[in-house]
């Protein structure tokens, strides 16, 4: 077990339902900073730390941009390690979260509008201030590094050891559900499964809100494209691009994916709070979701679920909204009469674009 993550557990979870499939969650939600990120961040800070460390020329430092649970992750790891902390967030960052990263010791700077200004600012102004001389820089990306995917990875090795303690038949296991942003979580759990030679054996189904479906768009336009802006209120999968070992992967092995609108994710969030007295922020509830909504589920994988088919849930967890923002955010998207349908496989009639600037 590492001293920057934990080892969370894999649960069996009975959502409503008659024949449904087995459902069970792996409890991300339990990390150090409340979400997955824990685990490639705290792994790319704690290598990097060590390596510095043994040349023994300069101090490790490290700065980190993030819109929330990236940076708390990054301030979270630097407080198990004592090292000095810079985490730039956008004004669109609530100030709770602001605080939370404040807690830990760490520096917060807010810049700009969205994280890519705040990536921006965190490049060109404050790093430029580092005397190297003396400090060496880890510079912490919230999803596109291979260090951040590899400590992603140790989930799927945790996975593979509570099923085989439980004497779980993998041919029972019909598919993995998680959230997808950037595609940091995503990448991690296929480079896991690849580790034990299950990737082209066990689906994925990658969920995304509408409004910030960057992966699906991506997917359906058969190359990465860039959205001008996010207009999902599931900030944490809020991206405007994924990363391109993310796409390769997703064509390589025929990821799945599903995009639910803002108002049905909320609802799953409130509903799950309410079931099991557990929060999920809106990321977490965009998988959960699924558990909630079987048919759709299995119109993504293309077939239909039995009592003893079991699909593993990514609880991945996050620590940006309390019970209270979720009801309020439900009042004011309902008040806005948003009606963005639930849809599986986004057909391109769907595809909205004036939202995307580019090709890449």
């Amino acid at each position: 077990m590492s001293i920057v993550y934990n080892k969370t557990p894999l649960l069996r979870q009975f959502f409503p339902g008659k024949n449904s499939p087995q459902f069970f969650l792996k409890y991300e939600c339990l990390q150090p900073s409340g979400s997955f990120k824990s685990r490639g961040i705290g792994n790319l800070i704690l290598k990097n730390a060590i390596r510095i460390q043994k040349e023994g020329k300069r101090a490790p430092q490290v700065f980190s941009s993030s819109g929330g649970n990236a940076g708390f992750a990054a301030a979270t790891a630097c407080q198990r390690l004592s090292l000095p902390c810079t985490v730039v967030v956008p004004t669109a960052t609530k100030q709770r979260m602001v605080e939370k990263i404040k807690n830990t010791g760490a520096n917060v700077i807010i810049n700009g509008k969205h994280w890519k200004e705040a990536d921006s600012h965190l490049k060109s102004k404050v790093m430029n201030q580092i005397d190297q001389s003396s400090v060496e820089p880890i510079y912490v990306h919230p999803f596109d590094n291979p260090t951040i995917w590899e400590g992603h990875s140790s989930m799927v090795d945790e996975l593979v050891e509570t099923l085989k303690e439980q004497k779980i038949d993998f041919d029972n296991v019909k598919g993995i559900v998680c959230s997808v942003g950037g595609g940091g979580l995503y990448n991690g759990i296929i480079q896991g499964l690849e580790k034990y030679n299950l990737a082209d054996k066990i689906p994925i189904v990658g969920v995304e809100t509408t409004g910030c479906h960057v992966f699906n768009t991506s997917m359906k336009l058969g190359k990465q494209v860039e959205f001008e802006k996010i207009t999902s209120i599931a900030t944490s999968l809020g991206t405007a691009s994924i990363s391109r070992q993310t796409f390769e992967y997703a064509h390589k092995y025929n990821t799945k994916s599903v995009v639910v609108d803002d108002i049905n994710v909320i609802e799953t969030c409130l509903k799950y709070t309410k079931d099991f007295n557990m929060l999920a922020e809106p990321a977490m509830g965009a998988s959960l979701h699924m558990a909630y909504n079987t048919d759709l589920l299995e119109n993504a994988l293309g077939h239909k679920l039995s009592p003893k088919d079991i699909i593993l849930i990514i609880a991945c967890g996050g620590s940006s909204n309390t019970v209270q923002d979720l009801e309020q955010t439900l009042i004011e998207l309902k008040n806005k009469k948003q009606e963005a349908p639930t849809y599986k496989f986004a057909p391109f009639d769907n595809v909205d674009v004036h939202a995307i600037r580019k090709h890449i």
